[in-house]
């Protein structure tokens, strides 16, 4: 079935044998079903629904631009609201909402299920209208689709994240745009409810930007977040009012436990970069500190190390680069990284490309294809992976399983998780504590430790 879009955005659906074909948002009597239309603009006033049948024949046709008012010397019409007409097996509603004509065909022969269609989709028309002229007296648009609220939130929300959720966002936001604007025809953003996101993620669940296989649990969880995001921002811009992602469940999914390594393995990697200089330093950053691989690690300049107090200064703010958490702050550093710092200090600081030295710690040895020697490295994941296949570590192996690798031996180490919330970035101290988990070394006194009660008894 084709999909016709009228200025004043209204929309409707198919139902056949009570089930939604599209989005549905009427109830009806099992047996409906909406035909094409097509709604047209004609002039008049509104008055309450009037409810006036004329029997008649065949199929219904396009609708036609009639004049509503009436000409001098002539009788006033008065059409009322709307009207409902029978034509054989199927019934035409016509429904006048602030100068504009909505026609719809039902094929049903149930009168009072036209009339219940007619006085749900009238209100629904009316409310439409009064939230568009609300927002015109604000001075805010009157007619805003999915597109433009994709771009809006790109333009005003986006540049304030930090690159890797950007990146993030915009994985997202590539399927949010294939299903609400080219799959089901932009519609207006306060038109959207609850089964529309519950048809995006049913549709997302078999629609992968890559490949054939069915979408990951949390994959399809992320899209519904960033939808959330989404409709939040345009509640905030008061372009809509409500939510309609909260009104849905979150698919379930199971979390990624990240790959903890063990010392040993850790040593396999640091072995497997050897003779690239700026990847070993850049995996031992990320393990002895905990930094955040492209937002953080990445951005350290020889300004924010501290090689003699043996500090790295994060900074968020700088050269227009925010890190997640939007704070600066101060990550100590062990010995075997202070001692590896100190090492690239004495190589790098002060060799010269084009004349200057580097301000950065990770920068290009040499020129690239798409980079100068001395500019900073964007990313290291390829290295990266590279040589965690060198070193037959898991497949499952991410960059930012280092970071967990901190943390978790750090609580493990019994460390204070205040200090440890304060060093990883983390916003909230339950961000911290969900490592807890992997931490399992404070298990084992529940079986090394005697319990009292066998100690009473061996005493007695």
């Amino acid at each position: 079935m084709g999909r016709h879009v009228c200025p004043a955005r209204a929309r409707d659906n198919e139902f056949r044998s009570g089930s939604v074909d599209g989005l549905g948002i009427h109830p009806l009597t099992p047996g409906i079903h909406i035909a094409p239309w097509k709604p047209r603009f004609a002039v008049g006033g509104q008055v309450l629904l009037a409810v006036n049948p004329s029997v008649g024949s065949g199929q219904s046709s396009r609708f036609h631009r009639r004049p509503m008012p009436s000409r001098k010397g002539r009788r006033k019409r008065t059409a009322g609201a709307g009207a409902i007409e029978q034509r054989g097996d199927t019934f035409r509603v016509r429904l006048y909402v602030a100068g504009t004509r909505y026609s719809y065909t039902l094929h049903t022969t149930d009168r009072s299920a036209a009339e219940t269609f007619a006085r749900t989709k009238y209100l629904e028309l009316l409310h439409s209208q009064n939230v568009q002229q609300d927002r015109i007296r604000r001075g805010l648009p009157a007619f805003v689709t999915m597109a433009v609220l994709f771009e809006a939130f790109r333009r005003d929300v986006l540049p304030g994240l930090a690159p890797g959720t950007q990146g993030a966002y915009e994985d997202s936001l590539k399927p949010l745009k294939t299903f609400f604007v080219e799959t089901i025809g932009d519609p207006a953003i306060e038109d959207v409810d609850r089964g529309h996101v519950n048809h995006f993620l049913s549709w997302r669940a078999t629609h992968r930007l890559r490949g054939n296989a069915r979408l990951h649990g949390r994959t399809l969880a992320k899209d519904r977040a960033v939808l959330h995001r989404i409709f939040q921002y345009a509640g905030q811009a008061q372009l809509r009012r409500g939510n309609p992602v909260t009104l849905t469940d979150v698919p379930s999914a199971d979390a990624r436990n990240p790959v903890i390594l063990s010392d040993d393995q850790y040593s396999k990697l640091l072995k497997a970069c050897d003779g690239r200089p700026m990847l070993k330093l850049y995996v031992q950053v990320l393990a002895e500190a905990g930094l955040r691989c492209e937002s953080e690690a990445l951005w350290l300049r020889w300004d924010g190390c501290d090689i003699r107090e043996g500090w790295l200064h994060v900074v968020s703010g700088r050269d227009r680069h925010r890190t997640k958490s939007g704070r600066s702050r101060y990550v100590p550093m062990t010995k075997t990284l202070l001692e590896a710092m100190r090492e690239h200090f004495a190589r790098f600081r002060f060799l010269t490309y084009a004349g200057q030295p580097s301000p950065w710690v990770f920068h290009h040895e040499r020129d690239r294809r798409q980079a100068r020697a001395g500019e900073r490295i964007a990313s290291l994941r390829a290295g990266f992976g590279n040589a965690a296949a060198r070193a037959n570590l898991p497949g499952e192996l991410h960059q930012h399983d280092l970071r967990h690798r901190r943390v978790t031996t750090w609580l493990a180490d019994e460390k204070s998780p205040v200090m440890v919330q304060a060093a990883m970035g983390h916003a909230d101290i339950a961000t911290t504590m969900r490592y807890q988990h992997l931490a399992r070394e404070h298990l084992r006194a529940l079986v090394d430790a005697e319990p009292p009660r066998e100690r009473r008894e061996a005493q007695s």
